[in-house]
């Protein structure tokens, strides 16, 4: 960063940028190098949940310490995401997991019982600390990065939910209709990842916001490539020949 500020379309390219970058990083392509079977897919979904139970958290903590308006914007981005969608008859996000997980032998109480890796841990404290104890527009920036790195329309060949739906669909035979959670990403995120320049375009247009903007953002990344890595290890272990024939 500069003394200089950036014009918002400057912003938005540097933040895609970014977001196109942790998509290649070695943690993303460690994990999608993981051919999937049933219990790689276990522990893929499994261990998502925790994330999104994270990032409901989060999300309630950013919301709490934003401008009025900006709360108002987070409340849209979340209600499907905490309650679902009567008249899509869509459950809420956390549910939409479990929903798919069915498709490789889950059921609820493996959901209930089934504790977070170390790696998932240290990555879910991260990202409160950075939600509970930044500057708001920090915040902001750490959770929105994660909604423009699954976003279709600015991650090159897709983001991951598409990628991870894709190898799915190819690897272990799954159709993205038993796919609930990947399906709804698919299309949420495309929304989702505008949240953060629209936030922008009122209070990120000085050099000091918009450092809290890239700083919050590197680090939300940074975050998730140690979540990413601690899945791919933990899949790697499972989905390993010597693994599949014992």
């Amino acid at each position: 960063m500069t003394d200089r500020a950036m014009s918002l379309d400057e912003l938005n390219e540097a933040l895609c940028k970014m977001a196109n970058a942790q998509l290649v990083s070695p943690e993303y392509e460690r994990l999608y190098a993981v051919r999937l079977n049933r219990e790689a897919g276990q522990i893929y979904i499994l261990q998502r949940a925790h994330f999104v139970l994270n990032r409901r958290s989060c999300w309630g903590h950013v919301q709490g310490a934003a401008p009025f308006d900006i709360k108002g914007l987070i409340w849209e981005h979340e209600q499907d995401e905490l309650m679902g969608d009567a008249s899509r008859n869509l459950a809420n996000h956390y549910q939409l997991g479990v929903q798919e997980g069915v498709a490789v032998g889950l059921t609820p109480r493996d959901f209930e019982d089934t504790p977070p890796l170390d790696g998932v841990l240290v990555a879910t404290y991260a990202w409160l600390h950075i939600a509970r104890d930044k500057p708001w527009l920090e915040a902001l920036a750490s959770s929105c990065i994660l909604e423009i790195a699954n976003s279709d329309a600015i991650v090159k060949a897709g983001g991951n939910a598409r990628r991870i739906g894709e190898k799915m669909r190819d690897e272990f035979g799954i159709p993205f209709s038993k796919q609930d959670s990947n399906a709804e990403h698919i299309v949420a995120e495309i929304e989702h990842a505008n949240l953060l320049m629209k936030a922008a375009d009122k209070y990120g247009r000085t050099a000091d916001a918009q450092a809290d903007i890239m700083r919050g953002a590197a680090a939300g990344l940074a975050i998730d490539r140690v979540y990413k890595n601690a899945l791919a290890e933990a899949m790697e272990a499972v989905a390993s020949p010597m693994a599949q024939a014992s």
